[in-house]
């Protein structure tokens, strides 16, 4: 095992020099975990005796290497897409072949993020295979840890979740795919966009490093890019959508985060988890505060914190993180509209 990590080493050394070499290995001290574990790599002893043959769950020296893509290293760091793959495909027929879910709808956008259409309801619902095997899904964030979930927030709909993360930390594909999106955007900052089979994209928003490039083929579990705080965010943290033909879909309805694994091997999208939230209009808002019904706000002024305006206020903060959804080290905006009672 020895011989073959230093194998590897000599072989990043002479693809990318002591620099690259430096950081790939930094980011690599702990890739044994980012592997997906269903590939195995069977190591022969030096002795000839076939029966004592070992086998190692987990590892593969090419997937190894392709986990930090050490070709992106000049773009991972810049605002710039890195230089989108050319799949030179001239027919119908060609791009169902190579681009996952195409014959659903026929397009593939590598500039525009969403373009949302109606969901034809043919049948009660719609089917998607997930994975075959557990080991085809991967818990996007090291640690699994929502800070925010999907649905009504700031007078609209959140349409991920927040995953809680520290800038720096490894973000990984949740299913195989290709990549359709990766560039900067002024609301997700760093985000990739990455195709499945079944016709679902998985979206990763906020990053401060990306490692893939549009038409890029992804495992589960590979690292497309390093947590972050970039575009209109708040804190460092991961926001993944699921989308389905740019419908946004509660993740949570298809994992679990506090255990980091998958509800189901299968997901019915249905006419009734499909639904947007339904918001409370204003004049409804104005009308019930007008009868005593309507909650009271505080607009946050510069330089406040939940513990100030807990004492203004009277109200704990324990009591307005419960009210606003929020976290007690939460950064709070200027103008910031914070529930006390």
């Amino acid at each position: 095992m020895r011989k073959w990590i230093m194998t590897i080493m000599g072989t990043l050394y002479l693809c990318t020099g002591f620099a690259q070499v430096e950081s790939a290995l930094n980011l690599m001290s702990d890739s044994l975990r980012w592997l997906n574990h269903c590939t195995t790599l069977m190591v022969e002893p030096e002795d000839e005796d076939e029966d004592s043959l070992i086998q190692v769950a987990g590892i593969n020296p090419a997937q190894l290497i392709s986990e930090v893509d050490l070709n992106l290293f000049d773009h991972i760091y810049t605002y710039e897409a890195a230089p989108e793959i050319v799949l030179n495909l001239k027919t119908f027929e060609d791009s169902a072949d190579v681009i996952p879910g195409y014959i659903i709808d026929g397009k593939w956008d590598t500039k525009k993020i969403h373009e949302v259409e109606a969901l034809e309801w043919d049948a009660d619902s719609l089917l998607f295979l997930l994975t075959f095997d557990t080991c085809d899904f991967t818990f996007p964030t090291q640690y699994p840890r929502m800070t925010s979930p999907f649905g009504p927030r700031w007078g609209r709909n959140h349409n991920g979740l927040d995953l809680g993360l520290r800038t720096g930390e490894p973000v990984k594909a949740a299913f195989e795919g290709m990549v359709r999106i990766s560039h900067y955007s002024q609301s997700y900052g760093n985000v990739v966009v990455i195709r499945h089979k079944n016709g679902l994209e998985t979206l990763y928003a906020h990053m401060e490093a990306r490692f893939v490039q549009p038409g890029q083929w992804i495992q589960n579990g590979q690292i497309i890019g390093l947590g972050g705080n970039t575009g209109r965010s708040y804190g460092a943290h991961l926001h993944f959508e699921i989308r389905y033909l740019g419908n946004a879909i509660d993740p949570s309805l298809v994992m679990d985060v506090p255990s980091a694994k998958l509800k189901n091997p299968i997901f019915y999208l249905t006419k009734e988890n499909s639904k947007k939230p339904v918001y409370t209009s204003k004049k409804k808002g104005k009308r019930d505060k007008k009868n005593g019904k309507g909650g009271k706000y505080h607009s946050v002024k510069r330089g406040e914190t939940l513990s100030t305006i807990s004492r203004k206020t009277g109200t704990s903060v324990s009591q307005l993180c419960k009210l606003n959804r929020l976290r007690p080290s939460s950064v709070l905006r200027v103008g910031q509209r914070i529930r006390y009672r």
